[in-house]
């Protein structure tokens, strides 16, 4: 009865239950005896006779009786098992442990949460009662809409009033997008983390509204044929005043394009779409409170000194992790470094897209910003990083961390120099 309704027995019933299980081991050793005498007896007997119609029913009915007895065995033992001491909080707490490391969990029956509805009643009633275990999902269009509907109200629903993290990825379908955002936005007001890319229309209807608990914003747009550049998009203060993180998704969006609280943010990344430092500059200049930056420079056409000469100098007061994606070794990187005042700067990532060397000499732009703000951590990718990297590092006498990706080793040279500090 305990094991049916799965509830945890009392001090008196657990004793009564380990009290009985010894003699429930010896009825089924003793029916596992009678019944190995049979099998055995009826193992004997030559093919060509028949077997007494007694023997095989007694053989029958004793199968019954020894399957019954261990599931007897097996039902008492799990009801004193840990798993049924194990207090509510606790439990509540191992399963959030058991969500994927992810930011959006998928529905994957073979994963956290849905996983742990499979495994009995009583640890299906509590996961679906732990609304921090549905607070999260990742949707991409793989079924059709009259399905997405129900498991969206039933998913959303157990998050309670929980803060809500959402992906939804899909090619624009005019109707099924609108399916998805009509039951979204039931849940707007409670929307903490959201990751778009979708089509233009389903995007402006699920950013026009309040959304009074959005922290984190992670947009693109999506087309037919490759799409266009991403329209206007305007995201008010009013309507989002807790928004601090702002990630522009693929190649198509241009941060110019967007009306938002640019001076609320304190991280901004756009690691897609190229800017000459001329356009990148001034928007960069709107963003003063920026702690976290991704940007992606292009040298276009190249300016001239002129153009160069009539950049205004930025200074990011609070910036202090900043990732530079681009050709490292053109002009539009000097450029750029020799016009941004990064006082609080401490770990700078440059990341090469053609298989060059960095150049980042001593005398270059980015190592006369570095030595100006005492930089502390420097990671190199893609290119040929290698190349002048003992000169760099003496040259920045505050460098404390050189990190290299794509399996280049950082020579023993400049571990030893970086060592000393120490």
């Amino acid at each position: 009865m305990l094991l049916a309704e799965d509830k945890r027995p009392t001090e008196a019933q657990e004793l009564e239950i380990r009290k009985a299980i010894p003699s429930l081991r010896e009825d089924i050793l003793k029916v596992q005896r009678e019944y190995n005498d049979i099998d055995l007896a009826l193992a004997i007997i030559p093919p060509e006779e028949t077997p007494d119609a007694y023997l095989i029913e007694q053989f029958e009915q004793l199968k019954v009786r020894l399957n019954k007895a261990q599931h007897c065995l097996a039902s008492h033992t799990k009801s004193i098992s840990y798993g049924r001491h194990v207090p509510l909080e606790v439990l509540e707490l191992i399963f959030r442990l058991c969500l994927p490391d992810t930011d959006y969990v998928g529905p994957n029956r073979l994963e956290a949460p849905l996983l742990l509805c499979q495994i009995s009643s009583a640890w299906r009633g509590v996961a679906l009662a732990t609304p921090l275990l549905w607070c999260s999902l990742s949707l991409h269009l793989q079924r059709r809409p009259g399905a997405w509907k129900d498991f969206l109200n039933g998913w959303l629903g157990r998050a309670a009033q929980a803060p809500l993290s959402i992906s939804f990825e899909g090619l624009p379908n005019q109707y099924f997008d609108d399916h998805i955002v009509k039951v979204l936005l039931k849940s707007a007001k409670r929307w903490r983390r959201l990751r778009f890319s979708i089509g233009y229309p389903c995007m402006m209807r699920l950013l026009n509204t309040s959304t009074p608990m959005l922290e984190i914003l992670e947009i693109g747009v999506r087309g037919e044929g490759g799409g266009t550049l991403l329209p206007g998009l305007y995201v008010s203060s009013a309507d989002a005043p807790r928004l601090r993180s702002l990630t522009l998704l693929g190649s198509l969006s241009d941060p110019a394009r967007l009306q938002v609280p640019w001076g609320r943010l304190s991280q901004f990344h756009a690691a897609k779409f190229p800017q000459t430092p001329d356009k990148c500059l001034p928007f960069l200049a709107m963003c003063k409170n920026l702690t976290q930056c991704t940007i992606q420079l292009s040298a276009g056409n190249g300016l001239t000194a002129l153009q160069v000469q009539n950049i205004v100098p930025v200074r990011l007061p609070r910036l202090c992790s900043l990732v530079v994606i681009g050709l490292i070794h053109q002009d539009a990187v000097s450029v750029f470094f020799g016009k941004v005042d990064l006082p609080v700067l401490d770990s700078l990532k440059l990341v090469n897209m053609e298989s060059e060397p960095f150049n980042i000499g001593p005398q270059s732009s980015v190592v006369t910003l570095a030595r100006k703000v005492n930089l502390r951590s420097l990671s190199l990718s893609g290119g040929m990083p290698l190349e002048g990297l003992f000169d760099t590092v003496v040259s920045i006498p505050s460098l404390r961390e050189v990190i290299i990706d794509g399996g280049w080793k950082i020579p023993p040279s400049v571990q030893e120099a970086l060592n000393m500090r120490e």
